[in-house]
């Protein structure tokens, strides 16, 4: 893959995609939208089988800055998620999961310029709307801003979403890139990359996440519950208060086994 490191773009933006047709091109149009134009975009197709490719091709045909790979076999998210960070050559990457789309327009810009004045900072991420299949709003995700108090919940839960992050390139290859788990291989990724430097979050919503029926989280509450569990107690001794986490993730199991 290191023949793929062309021009060094400033961003690479991270894009894994399974059977999303749907919702692709409000995803690759938001991008297009954004007043940053330093990027490339590489998209990992994990081998739909639905019209993903068509869509994807209708755009590498018009924007040379679009790359698309298609895996043979469905290899996981994981192993596509890693893929695609290996192709990165920018000295970011932004990320946007294929079935979101990034709703302000100076988004990247933005938070280049949150690096350019924190250079101490690997991994900023910012605040989203949810909307649903049919893109109808149902709230707010808002997340702590400040490395200490992102660190004091981060073991409570996520408190980065995964479309709205930038994170440095070489801290994430650093960090090993994405953790093998069924589901939070985001969370266990930020939490690596807080143990290589500070994480924050924007205090603007620059994100519409999309939750709806077919999202992996949403699918299996209880598996996602327990690999919350798994993944807490790999950090237990690097972020505080792991015990009050404990409990809340035990609870969060017990509540899941109930529905």
């Amino acid at each position: 893959m290191a023949g793929l490191k062309y021009n060094m773009p400033k961003i690479s933006i991270l894009m894994t995609t399974y059977n999303r047709e749907k919702y692709l091109p409000k995803a690759i149009d938001s991008i297009l939208a954004q007043s940053f134009s330093d990027w490339e975009l590489i998209i990992v197709d994990d081998g739909s089988i639905d019209n993903t490719e068509q869509v994807v091709r209708e755009y590498t045909a018009k924007y040379s800055t679009i790359k698309f790979f298609k895996n043979e076999n469905n290899l996981g998210i994981v192993k596509s998620r890693n893929l695609a960070l290996n192709m990165c050559a920018g000295e970011y990457v932004a990320v946007l999961d294929s079935d979101d789309e990034w709703a302000d327009k100076n988004k990247l810009q933005k938070q280049i310029n949150f690096f350019g004045q924190n250079p101490d900072y690997v991994l900023c991420g910012t605040m989203a709307k949810i909307i649903n299949e049919n893109n109808e709003e149902g709230g707010n995700v808002i997340h702590k801003i400040s490395d200490t108090e992102i660190r004091k919940r981060i073991l409570f839960g996520n408190q980065f979403v995964h479309s709205s992050v930038m994170y440095r390139r070489a801290a994430a290859l650093a960090a090993g890139g994405y953790g093998e788990f069924g589901v939070g291989e985001d969370y266990d990724l930020f939490l690596r990359l807080g143990l290589k430097g500070k994480v924050g979050n924007l205090p603007d919503i620059m994100v519409n996440y999309r939750r709806h029926p077919d999202g992996a989280t949403w699918k299996n509450r209880l598996f996602s519950a327990r690999e919350h569990l798994r993944i807490i107690q790999i950090y237990r001794a690097a972020y505080p208060n792991f015990f009050s986490a404990l409990v809340k993730a035990y609870l969060r199991i017990f509540l899941a086994r109930l529905k």
